[in-house]
């Protein structure tokens, strides 16, 4: 039975070791290829403006999250920190500076995530910066319009990260008033792993755009919203996800958000038809 198991992964491009990933069962050929199908495909729950907003009650308990995907970002129940996905366990990095494994009840406003399977990669043995490594993976983006999840696993002398406190009361400040409570951590010498997006610029506001990323170490003991890194030799994986799921929450908060209106003069020329 092994054997046939092995055959089917071949026959559809996995390595050997991928078989060890999936339950051998009778609905294997089943769960294999629904499994596949999701590859390749971004799932987003919320919108980002909303968001930033002040929407941050957790909606979306994480083991509906997880069942969308095992590598992503998010945003915790009440804004108390940062979430990281990061195969198939979802770490909370509150603002205390503690990295804690999240439990399948607790919820998220926002999140973004895939099951990850890199098609590019390439590596940086020389130290570098924030900068000079974005600039490189740029540079290595087939296409600039696409979504991409990408991985950065390494040694890193430096990392800096944040995590907003919760809130308690309502009505909820927006995000941008509250960035003197931010907590901010400084790692030094550590291994880990960067988990995140690179996002086009015409999903800005319902996503986030160009790269955004959290870290977690290899430790799990570190984490939190990526500001700043110096690392070397890091190892850069790169997917590029051709679909995109949106979900948006029901909950009356949501329904009720007043968006800013964004006005694009040529497609309303176009439907109005002058």
């Amino acid at each position: 039975m092994k054997k046939l198991c092995f055959l089917f992964f071949y026959m559809l491009g996995y390595p050997q070791d991928t078989m060890n990933d999936f339950p051998i069962s009778k609905n294997m050929a089943t769960d294999t290829t629904k499994k596949i199908t999701l590859y390749n495909r971004l799932y987003q729950y919320g919108i980002a403006d909303a968001f930033v907003g002040g929407l941050y009650k957790g909606t979306l308990p994480l083991k509906d999250l997880k069942s969308k995907g095992d590598f992503g970002l998010g945003a915790p129940d009440m804004l108390d920190g940062e979430l990281t996905i990061l195969n198939g366990k979802v770490y909370q990095t509150k603002a205390t500076g503690i990295t804690i494994e999240a439990g399948d009840q607790f919820k998220t406003s926002l999140s973004f995530v895939t099951f990850f399977r890199p098609d590019k990669g390439f590596s940086m043995e020389k130290e570098a910066d924030k900068e000079a490594v974005f600039q490189l993976i740029s540079a290595n983006l087939p296409n600039k319009n696409s979504i991409y999840a990408i991985k950065i696993t390494g040694r890193f002398r430096m990392v800096k990260t944040r995590a907003f406190p919760p809130v308690k009361e309502e009505p909820f400040p927006v995000l941008t008033s509250i960035f003197h409570t931010q907590k901010t951590f400084d790692f030094s010498h550590t291994e880990g792993v960067l988990v995140g997006y690179y996002v086009p610029e015409y999903l800005n506001g319902i996503n986030v755009k160009d790269f955004h990323f959290h870290f977690l170490s290899a430790d799990k003991k570190q984490g939190g919203h990526v500001l700043d890194f110096v690392g070397e030799n890091l190892k850069i994986e790169l997917a590029n996800l051709n679909s995109f799921e949106l979900e948006l929450p029901q909950n009356k908060d949501f329904q009720n958000f007043q968006f800013t209106t964004k006005n694009n003069e040529a497609l309303q020329r176009v439907e109005q038809g002058k």
